[in-house]
């Protein structure tokens, strides 16, 4: 009997070890919450330069048409703006340019020169652009903007070597647009380098100055380079 009750307790021994053992190699599957995927909205601060090339500036006088010659120019602004969802960005545009007139003709008089011409224009927009994402840190982008533009212009028409009539200074304000595409290079932790093209117009502006009154529009293309700087 005594040697029986050995055995059963060795038995119940091992019985409890294995029991043991198998809770050990239990394996509890907890789930595990996936992370939410929220779109970068942090804001930045841009700063840019370019070339201006005009592709038509004109003012109607109420007696004529007038189209302008000019040189080329150069464009200097800012934008603040922010991500608002993963590829869609919302900014404000200030930037403003200058280009030299060197001639114009006139629906009714034909061709003057102008001398100390000069014109300029200012905008203020609201701009959308959409980030094509490509995984690295090469970024393409489109859209454009609304918003109103400033433009003004000054000089002294010429014919045949002589002055003809008064010079003018004339500016106003008008409807502007713009629409673009660029690529932005990240060179840094929250620093990217912005190369674009844009096509601004100033629409429909009313000028005025000197006893005179035109309504102009102004189209122009613009390569540009800026820098981004987010924060």
């Amino acid at each position: 009997m005594k040697l029986n009750r050995v055995l059963l307790s060795g038995v119940a021994l091992v019985a409890m070890a294995g029991a043991a053992n198998a809770a050990d190699l239990i394996v509890y599957d907890v789930p595990v919450t996936e992370p939410v995927m929220v779109a970068d909205t942090g804001w930045y601060l841009s700063v840019f330069g370019g070339g201006v090339w005009t592709d038509s500036v004109e003012a109607d006088d109420g007696d004529s048409v007038l189209d302008f010659d000019a040189d080329m120019g150069w464009l200097l602004g800012a934008t603040v703006g922010t991500h608002i969802t993963n590829n869609l960005r919302g900014e404000v545009e200030v930037s403003t340019g200058s280009f030299a007139l060197t001639g114009v003709t006139d629906s009714v008089d034909g061709p003057f020169d102008i001398e100390d011409g000069s014109a300029s224009t200012s905008y203020l927009l609201g701009n959308l652009w959409f980030d094509i994402d490509t995984g690295s840190g090469f970024t393409p982008y489109i859209g454009g903007g609304l918003g109103a533009g400033y433009v003004t212009a000054e000089g002294q028409p010429f014919f045949g070597g002589n002055p003809a009539g008064p010079a003018v200074d004339l500016a106003g304000w008008g409807w502007a647009y713009q629409v673009g595409a660029g690529v932005k290079f990240d060179v840094a932790d929250n620093l990217a380098l912005d190369l674009g093209y844009r096509y601004k117009s100033v629409v429909d502006a009313e000028l005025s100055g000197g006893g005179d009154d035109a309504i102009a529009n102004v189209g122009s293309h613009v390569l540009q380079v800026g820098l981004s700087v987010g924060f």
